[in-house]
């Protein structure tokens, strides 16, 4: 029981590597790692790779890795100084900024972008920004036991989507700029910090949408991206200040096919070399709440495009 109880430590602790930023306190959750491998009998060689794959940037030194899971492993009575570390070499990330071109070239010279999104959304939506753009974005793709975190950057109140909609006022500016797309469980989970939490990643119960934006690209190249990408986008929101934020509908049954699927081959692979924000690749990432107006800004977050059933053919 205890060695089980070690194992899951162990696995929580590769968890929050993978979603540690760089510069945020990797080397310490290396270490940690390494010590809860060793504790818990698993292979040498084997928790090395498994934190190698978990790690947000490149191990500096080279060796950085290796020296855990030596210092790690001899301190737990194991393998000692006749360990054989793993040759890591440093994989070159590839540049899809040509493709990114690509994709979005057939759609850039088109005079207004978003009224073809407007005309080919499914869900109708109002000619004019305000609180309705919130309600139909929850009504359409959240059933009313949904749990959603809704509310500002810290905010720290999760509710049913039906409670959420009777909060929610009809004629003025919804209250709430930042939402979690994907449902939470309602209680409490230990964040990366170990802190606990309603909205962290490991609160999330369902695995449904991958928030996708570029925060350096222009607007209109922005648009001219979604329109032309073959993904299957649920929804578009203009955050109201410089990117659009598209809902990619993904629907991974666990957090284990999130990691493997959305976190790398969705986002390390493909969406980051096309430029995509790397911070997005996370469960719990906040988006927009549309029919919220930005007074720092003096614009709208506006529901640009609803689909609840997208397919990857593309919206355009």
């Amino acid at each position: 029981m205890k060695l089980q109880s070690t194992r899951k430590k162990y696995d929580d602790a590769l968890y929050a590597l993978r979603n540690t930023a760089a510069g945020a306190g990797v080397h310490s959750r290396i270490m940690s790692a390494a010590a809860l491998g060793a504790l818990s009998d698993v292979p040498a060689h084997e928790a090395e790779a498994a934190i190698l794959s978990a790690m947000p940037r490149t191990p500096s030194p080279s060796n950085e890795v290796a020296t855990a899971i030596r210092k790690a492993y001899t301190e737990a009575g194991g393998i000692g100084a006749g360990y054989t570390p793993l040759i890591y070499r440093k994989r070159t990330p590839r540049d899809l900024t040509e493709a990114r071109r690509k994709i979005a070239a057939p759609h850039t010279d088109c005079p207004d972008l978003e009224c073809e999104f407007w005309e080919a959304s499914p869900i109708r939506i109002d000619g004019e920004p305000g609180p309705n753009d919130a309600r139909l974005l929850l009504e359409t793709l959240y059933s009313p036991d949904d749990i959603l975190f809704i509310g500002e950057n810290f905010g720290r109140e999760v509710l049913p989507v039906r409670e959420w909609l009777e909060r929610l006022p009809d004629k003025t500016p919804a209250p709430w700029p930042h939402f979690i797309p994907n449902p939470v469980d309602g209680q409490q989970h230990p964040d990366n910090t170990g802190s606990p939490s309603f909205r962290c990643d490991n609160a999330v119960r369902s695995f449904r949408f991958a928030t996708v934006e570029f925060d350096n690209l222009p607007r209109e190249e922005q648009l001219a991206f979604f329109a032309g990408v073959k993904m299957p986008i649920a929804a578009l929101i203009d955050s109201g200040g410089k990117s659009i934020h598209a809902l990619v509908k993904v629907e991974a049954p666990n957090r284990e096919t999130w990691t493997q699927e959305i976190e790398q081959r969705l986002f390390a692979d493909m969406l980051m070399p096309l430029g995509c924000d790397r911070t997005c690749r996370n469960e719990s990432r906040l988006s927009r709440l549309p029919g919220h107006f930005r007074t720092e800004k003096g614009r709208w977050q506006r529901l640009l495009y609803l689909n609840p059933n997208p397919t990857g053919r593309g919206i355009l």
